[in-house]
Formats: structure tokens, C-alpha cells, sequence
């Protein structure tokens, strides 16, 4: 086994930091994918995730390696000999935006709603909310040019079909 699978990873993750591309790279990769998901569900040692992936403990120490860099796996059991250890996620979730000019890559699992209302909140004039916690009733004011209130109204003709 490479000496360089004695990591342990123990500083916060921030996915921001790190390189899109070579996160892409690593999350194309099945096998690397499978790692992701086995070490999700608790530790589990490279013989497992060989077995798992049908390929080499070499392959499996490789791609660790690799997710290592990336700060997505960390080594645990980091006493045990050279040989042992078991290896789990330090995510749960990646998402990605795409914009006009860029790709942001962030930690955490994609959440639609919030998605959808930032989405919302970055193209409207938002003037006024409140919220009656007693009938969970939410009344927003904003500004909308003529052209966005049309999309606006037929979207929501749509909703209440």
C-alpha cells in the first residue's frame, strides 16, 4: 500500500475551495462514486469497498487518494496499522449552479424550495413580508417590471390549473 493513504482529514470541508473541474473529474468517475455513497452509509474498510466496486484494493486505494485530495473522504481508525483502517464521506451533498459566466460547486445536498426561492429573491424587488404564524399565511410585497409581472401571472395561472 502507497504511504500515501496515512490522511486523516480533520479541518472543516468548503467545497468553494476547491477545483470544479477536478470534483467533476472525481464525481464522473463510478467507482469514486461508489466510495462516496458506501462511506455515506458509515465506515467501511477498502477490502469492502473493493469487493463492492468489483475492482482492486489498488483501484479503491487510488480513488481514495484521489477524494482525499478533494477533502470528500477521511481516513478513520488512523491508529491501527498501516495495513487497517476504515475510510468514510465528510459530505452529504453537492450542488451545483450554473451561471452565465462561472460554475459554483457548494456543499450540501441541492434543496428545491430554497433553490427556487433564492432564485426568486435575485430577480424580484422584494418590499415588504410578514407573517402571521397563526394561519402560516406569508403576504410579500414587490416590485415587478411590466414584462416580469406577465411571466409572473402566467406562471401562477398555471400553478392554479
Amino acid at each position: 500500500m502507497a504511504a500515501s493513504t496515512q490522511w486523516v482529514a480533520s479541518s472543516p470541508l468548503h467545497l468553494e475551495d476547491v477545483d470544479s473541474d477536478a470534483l467533476l473529474d472525481s464525481l464522473g468517475d463510478e467507482v469514486a462514486r461508489e466510495i462516496l455513497v458506501a462511506g455515506q452509509r458509515g465506515a467501511v474498510t477498502a477490502e469492502e469497498l473493493a469487493e463492492r466496486c468489483e475492482v482492486s484494493e489498488s483501484t479503491i486505494y487510488r480513488r481514495l487518494d484521489r477524494l482525499n485530495e478533494l477533502g470528500l473522504v477521511e481516513r478513520c481508525n488512523p491508529l491501527l496499522s498501516a495495513s487497517k483502517g476504515s475510510y468514510r464521506t465528510r459530505i452529504d451533498g453537492v450542488s451545483i449552479q450554473i451561471g452565465e459566466d462561472d460554475m459554483e460547486v457548494k456543499q450540501g445536498p441541492s434543496d428545491c424550495t430554497e433553490d427556487a426561492i433564492e432564485t426568486v429573491m435575485d430577480v424580484v424587488d422584494v418590499q415588504h413580508v410578514s407573517y402571521d404564524a397563526d394561519e402560516e399565511l406569508v403576504d410579500v410585497q414587490f416590485k415587478l417590471d411590466p414584462d416580469l409581472f406577465e411571466t409572473f401571472m402566467q406562471v401562477y395561472g398555471r400553478s392554479n390549473e
